[in-house]
């Protein structure tokens, strides 16, 4: 039996942005570390203000914002007061989750915790730690507060400066968060047992949502590839792969005991080794009859993509298939390490159609705004997308501590080193926000619009007719691409 001294309270807090969406949404660090604690006997209590499913909402807010079929839907929304460092930006700021009255509700039921975990996701996002934090002192005064998760990571200075929390942890939080509670618990923890892989460390425990609508896989971290633009592995570090047997009982287990029909993976490198890590999970999927469906919103390695692979994701019901592209520049795929190619990227399609995907139901990401990248480049790689059949899916660059794209935004373009972290805000097109060129960038998503409506209306415009060969030039021309 555990003492009052033992209960831990964790906190994923709200999202605070222009817009935002939730696409299969789960704390995974946070829930990883609540399923430590809980092996070494503490007490754990969970609440996730983007849960939208939460019995709290009851009669007076509606659970379901808008759910869809795949299992994704709106959050509720406040607006709320811009950030003196987004003030210039014409749209409405809000915060994304759930109501403040709900929350208050929730920590006035639950007795004093001995410690508070927050986790921070997106740095651009860290307004909803802040406000948790504040919230949580108010309620909880002399209960230490931990800050933890990507934003902490990434910026633990201007954390620990402004966050309010009493301890910061960076990078990998379990071993961390464990000694530290520990440490403030006055527990004597034998570590000599501890799991030096990550691989090895228990899965992210799903059992403290009573309505579990979808549930997040991370049968891998970090990424062997190293691309200019992103924080993989300055966040997770090197990459390592879970047994496959470990994710194969995870799915089982959530689908048979609690009904659970949506799964998405939030890898960044799902199909390394498919033969001995996504093959075997997906052949016992399809060998168990299981009644689910996958999704990938990270988008995965199309060079990656076999026919083998194809015809599993489509036998076991990949609803959600998103591929990562990048840009259609050669120099740029090489300091990518051509993790993928046109080539690749066309093969790979090519094997998902004759598994019985419509091509116009593949999203493909395509970045804009790096530090050195034109709009020419991005309109030319949206064009190729399109060419194939498959759908643009844009997706804006955000600098990132760590990264060489980081390191080229300042000297480059001239981004300030000691930037408030709101301003890697993707959606405001950081390195273009005061050089008039954020409205190129807002007439190429409408162009993708245009784009992803034509293939929906069985529209070819690259088939090679007078009609296509004029819309084409004229967009070249439009664009300088």
């Amino acid at each position: 039996m555990t003492s009052k001294n033992d209960k831990i309270l964790l906190i994923n807090p709200w999202i605070y942005d222009f817009a935002a969406y939730d696409f299969w949404i789960k704390p995974l660090g946070l829930l990883s570390i609540g399923g430590v604690l809980a092996n070494y006997g503490y007490e754990i209590e969970l609440i996730d203000c983007l849960d939208r499913f939460h019995m709290v909402y009851g009669e007076k807010y509606s659970r379901h914002q808008l759910n869809k079929k795949n299992g994704t839907g709106k959050f509720r929304r406040q607006p709320v007061d811009k950030p003196v460092f987004l003030a210039n930006i014409p749209r409405t700021y809000a915060r994304y989750g759930m109501p403040i009255d709900l929350f208050r509700t929730l920590i006035d039921s639950i007795a004093i915790p001995d410690v508070i975990l927050v986790t921070s996701a997106m740095s651009y996002w860290y307004l909803g730690p802040f406000k948790a934090i504040e919230l949580l002192k108010e309620k909880f005064p002399g209960v230490p507060v931990i800050l933890g998760g990507i934003y902490a990571t990434l910026f633990p200075e201007h954390a620990r400066e402004y966050s309010g929390a009493d301890f910061v942890i960076e990078g990998a939080g379990e071993r961390k968060a464990l000694t530290k509670v520990a440490e403030l618990t006055g527990r004597s923890i034998d570590m000599s047992s501890f799991p030096i892989q990550w691989a090895r460390l228990p899965l992210p425990d799903f059992q403290h949502y009573p309505n579990l609508a979808s549930v997040a896989l991370m049968t891998s971290k970090g990424c062997p590839y190293n691309c200019s633009f992103c924080a993989s592995r300055a966040i997770s570090g090197d990459f390592e792969q879970r047994p496959a047997e470990h994710i194969i009982e995870q799915i089982d287990s959530y689908a048979r005991s609690r009904h659970v029909t949506h799964f998405a993976f939030f890898d960044d490198a799902l199909l390394i080794d498919a033969d001995n890590h996504l093959l075997p999970i997906l052949e016992a999927v399809r060998d168990r009859q299981l009644k689910v469906q996958f999704h990938t919103p990270n988008g995965i390695h199309a060079k990656e993509i076999t026919a083998e692979i194809a015809r599993l994701m489509h036998a076991t019901d990949f609803k959600t298939i998103r591929l990562s592209y990048e840009s259609s520049d050669k120099g740029r795929q090489r300091e990518m390490s051509y993790k993928v190619t046109d080539e690749s990227l066309a093969v790979a399609l090519d094997h998902l159609e004759t598994a019985g995907y419509n091509r116009k139901d593949i999203d493909v990401y395509v970045i804009m705004g790096l530090p050195d990248q034109d709009i020419a480049e991005v309109v030319r790689s949206m064009l190729f997308v399109t060419s194939l059949g498959a759908k643009v899916r844009l997706t804006s660059f955000s600098p990132i501590p760590g990264t060489r794209d980081w390191e080229r935004s300042i000297i480059q373009c001239g981004f300030p080193a000691d930037a408030d972290p709101i301003l890697t805000n993707n959606s405001i097109f950081p390195l273009h926000l005061f050089d008039g060129k954020q409205h190129n960038f807002q007439q190429i998503r409408y162009l993708s619009k245009v784009l992803n409506y034509s293939l929906d209306q069985n529209i070819n415009l690259f088939d090679h007719s007078d009609l296509a060969n004029l819309i084409k030039k004229i967009l070249l021309t439009k664009f300088n691409a």
